[in-house]
């Protein structure tokens, strides 16, 4: 998969305001509390045929973080990779440096502080590590990104959760959780191949519809479709593009694109990515290049699910 480095700059503003939004307000709107979000768990699977050489090795995963802040979590995480004979080939720790949750999807980032790795070259302490967590009940997942193999990391962005655990499982929570989600996007019909996504969200925050498909035996950028929304908390500017890269894991899926067309000339060849869960309750998730902190975007990365796709609905089938 290639790897771009789009656009520097600072997520904090957008992942503060991701969490609020997707924190359901009481009645009286007195509720001022902070909402802790968390991820907690340890386990672990095989690796697939799609990782080559490392095909059929054991890795576990243990994360153990809290947050009020996204961007000032405490915690840490531990990873084991193993070869399927019982040889290490790499074990380290870390400390978190971002936390966000929405319902059961969880995005943290840290750093590697200690380290033993006898089958990996590279220098693994000082490097930065994503991970990814779906909690799904018995049908739990994880993905990752390494920074000491070369993929960039920003705070509060991961891939798709694309590793189903054989056995233990995570934990992740929000405060409380909305209401499901009432509506859904057009159903696929049977002649549908491959992995597909689609999105369609219209209220007063956004309208949003979004298809994507990578056919059968593709990668994450062999993927066709595009997408078309107003961001309507910024003067409703309508925006359409294609989506260049996909990535789905179970049912969450991360995609980036660019924008080929627009009413403002200036969004035109900005990427933008979008993060988009199918469940009980459908959300999606944004990451605009040009909003005030100008997020970097990178492909197949975005930030968690966090805003209600109803009226409307999420598909992702993978």
């Amino acid at each position: 998969m290639r790897i771009r480095h789009l656009v520097a700059g600072s997520l904090a503003a957008v992942v503060l305001a991701a969490v609020g939004a997707a924190a359901p307000a009481v009645a009286d709107g007195k509720d001022t509390a902070a909402r802790v979000m968390s991820v907690s768990g340890a386990g672990g699977g095989r690796l697939g045929p799609e990782w080559g050489p490392y095909a059929g090795d054991p890795v576990r995963f243990e994360i153990d973080g809290t947050a009020s802040d996204p961007l000032r979590p405490s915690g840490g995480f531990h990873v084991v990779h193993r070869k399927p004979d019982g040889q290490l080939l790499a074990e380290f720790r870390g400390r978190l440096t971002s936390l966000a949750a929405v319902d059961d999807v969880a995005v943290v980032t840290g750093v590697i502080e200690t380290a033993d790795h006898p089958g990996v070259s590279q220098e693994l302490v000082g490097k930065p590590v994503s991970l990814t967590v779906y909690d799904g009940g018995a049908r739990d997942r994880i993905g990752w990104m390494w920074g000491f193999f070369g993929a960039p990391v920003e705070v509060v962005q991961g891939t798709a959760p694309d590793l189903a655990l054989t056995d233990g499982g995570f934990s992740v929570n929000h405060g409380r959780r909305a209401a499901p989600s009432a509506g859904t996007p057009s159903a696929h019909t049977p002649a549908d191949t491959g992995k597909v996504v689609r999105a369609a969200v219209d209220d007063r925050v956004l309208r949003l519809d979004l298809a994507a498909r990578i056919p059968a035996g593709g990668n994450a950028t062999d993927v066709t479709g595009g997408f078309r929304f107003a961001d309507r908390r910024a003067a409703a500017a309508y925006v359409e593009g294609r989506i260049d890269c996909l990535a789905i894991g179970g049912p969450v899926a991360m995609a980036t694109g660019m924008v080929t067309a627009s009413d403002d000339p200036a969004k035109i060849g900005k990427p933008v990515s979008f993060a988009l869960k199918d469940g009980a309750i459908d959300r999606v998730g944004w990451l605009w290049s040009w909003s005030e902190r100008r997020p970097s975007i990178v492909d197949c990365r975005s930030t968690v699910p966090f805003h209600p796709a109803h009226p409307g609905g999420v598909l992702v089938r993978s």
